[in-house]
């Protein structure tokens, strides 16, 4: 069946018209002329796969990678970075016009490293060590990954080597900026570690056992440091911490220049796991209060007081949706980064009952983003929105919007 690319989907897939139903193609490029297969028939929509080109963009690149053409990770490899930019834009553009009827979007701040730039790999273990194909279970054995920083792929062709991992189905190396490495182990119980732990030992990088039948309980932690800036976070094994080091900088310094703070100002940040943007507005305020659920994160960010000699800041643990209530007094203004699904309308009005000065909102995900403007636009104007390219060669992009009280 041929068909012709029309444009590219939000994930960054190819979008045709298949007798009038919409059809999504991966590794496919706008005005490229394709035979497909279709593997996935829904009521709205298809799925497709090429099985034979006809006539390639002129955008289209030869992928990095080898194993590219079957694995999960990455999506956007067969299109020049100059173009992968400009697709993110218009896809922030798009969607806050279509969804929110807002537009004037800064350009896209660029990330310096298109490759080797993840601190962090997740790795599924079999015979070797490998990332998931897509929508498959089954793996994609690697050597190495273009993603992730040389170091991590030195840990992982080492690590094939020695091909001994007796009960792990999981494992996640970690390097945040500094020479602390830690590699984690997800076993499926609770045994002795693998032989590859000798590997760990020998070369001083610190490790975590964590058992999958006690709901991922960890038996074994070390934590490492993470350096961004003029601070140092210590970082838990299941702690997030964003993955591109360079460019969350670039990031938190944007909010930072939006908050536009001062002196006298308390500012309520949420979701603010181990406390990292919250910290990094504290040389400039009077206060900061953070607000996290997951328990380990704040202790983490109670540690992270201590070791960077902050004292203006404060943590509570608890559902921002619950805790947000507990406050009466105002805030100049407030941090919100929420997960993927985005702000709650609970947390919305809670927003608007406070009646803060600024809101700076920071998001993964320029749909729930969208949604979630749309219902704060009512009471506070939209200064800037920038989005901010964490994630080459995917289709993701984090944004950072700037709304002033009206």
């Amino acid at each position: 069946m041929k068909c012709i690319i029309e444009k590219l989907d939000h994930q960054g897939r190819g979008i045709s018209f298949i007798d009038g139903k919409i059809t999504f193609i991966e590794n496919a490029l706008p005005g490229e002329e394709v035979e497909i297969k279709i593997t996935n028939e829904k009521k709205k929509f298809n799925e497709a796969i090429i099985t034979k080109r006809i006539k390639n963009s002129e955008k289209r690149i030869e992928p990095k990678c080898p194993y590219y053409n079957e694995c999960g990770g990455c999506n956007l490899l067969h299109l020049g970075y100059k173009d992968q930019l400009e697709y993110k834009q218009n896809k922030v553009n798009d969607i806050l016009k279509r969804y929110a009827d807002i537009e004037s979007v800064e350009k896209i701040i660029p990330s310096d490293d298109e490759f080797n730039y993840r601190n962090k790999v997740t790795l599924k273990v079999d015979k070797k060590l490998g990332y998931f194909k897509r929508k498959s279970n089954d793996i994609v054995y690697i050597d190495k990954c273009e993603l992730v920083q040389e170091n991590i792929n030195k840990i992982i062709n080492d690590l094939n080597k020695i091909n001994e991992f007796n009960n792990v189905y999981e494992i996640v190396i970690r390097n945040v900026n500094s020479n602390d490495v830690a590699i984690t182990y997800y076993l499926h119980k609770d045994t002795k570690l693998p032989l590859t732990n000798e590997y760990v030992r020998k070369n001083g990088y610190k490790f975590n056992k964590i058992i999958k039948n006690n709901n991922c309980k960890i038996k074994e932690e070390s934590k490492i440091i993470g350096k961004l800036s003029n601070f140092n976070f210590v970082i838990s094994p299941q702690a997030f911490f964003q993955v591109n080091t360079k460019q969350t900088e670039k990031l938190y310094n944007k909010v930072i220049e939006y908050l536009e703070p001062n002196e006298n100002d308390i500012i309520m940040d949420l979701y603010c796991g181990t406390g990292t943007i919250g910290m990094y507005a504290t040389p400039f305020v009077k206060k900061v209060i953070g607000v996290e659920i997951c328990k380990e994160a704040i202790e983490d960010a109670k540690t992270n007081m201590k070791i960077n000699n902050v004292e203006n800041m404060e943590f509570i643990c608890g559902d921002t949706e619950i805790v947000i209530k507990k406050f009466k007094d105002k805030f100049d203004s407030i941090i919100v980064d929420p997960p993927r699904s985005g702000l709650t309308n609970s947390v919305i009005n809670d927003l608007f009952r406070l009646d803060p000065n600024k809101i700076v909102y920071v998001s993964c995900d320029p749909i729930t983003l969208a949604r979630d403007l749309k219902i704060l636009k009512e009471k506070y104007n939209i200064i800037n929105i920038t989005p901010v390219d964490m994630f080459p060669n995917t289709y993701h992009v984090e944004t950072i919007v700037m709304l002033s009280k009206r």
